[in-house]
């Protein structure tokens, strides 16, 4: 992914950052979902505008993980938000 390609927080999520964790609320489906602490750094991150390398680079700051690890589980945490509808298009 790079700079141009930057996943956007879709207008349509509400979230509360909480100790150790994200709740997000989806307006349109009134569905709430809620993420683990590596869940809520992601978003946070994305909320900042972070491309991918950076978010990589915090995760593995941030927690005891290797790039490699942090890059895939970054990769799948995308595609389930992107596929529950959270990030906007």
């Amino acid at each position: 992914m790079t700079a141009d390609r930057t996943p956007k927080v879709s207008p349509d999520v509400l979230v509360a950052h909480l100790e150790g964790e994200s709740v997000l609320l989806h307006l349109g489906s009134k569905e709430y979902f809620r993420l683990n602490d590596t869940g809520a750094a992601i978003w946070k991150a994305l909320e900042r505008g972070l491309d991918e390398a950076d978010i990589v680079a915090e995760l593995t700051q941030d927690f005891d993980v290797d790039a490699d690890t942090a890059a895939a589980e970054l990769r799948r945490t995308l595609g389930e938000l992107k596929e529950r509808g959270l990030l906007a298009s």
